[in-house]
């Protein structure tokens, strides 16, 4: 195995390890201060309901809150 595919292995078992820590963070927090975002899901970004902790997206905007975030934007 050369040192590039080697180097590749050893990132993407990093990144997995470290979603997984992310994902167990988001899992336990109380969510207790949640803030307005944008959001990107890989093809969009919306104004989303977010733990200001952990990052974790909670919900959508109604289309009011979503109008309201915009205009201040």
């Amino acid at each position: 195995m050369d040192a590039k595919k080697r180097k590749v292995d050893q990132l993407l078992s990093n990144r997995w390890k470290i979603t997984q820590e992310i994902e167990q963070i988001q899992a336990n927090c109380k969510h207790e201060n949640i803030v307005i975002k944008q959001v990107t899901d890989g093809t969009s970004s919306l104004p989303r309901h977010v733990c200001e902790s952990c990052g974790c997206p909670l919900g959508y905007l109604s289309p009011e809150q979503t109008k309201d975030f915009l205009e201040k934007s």
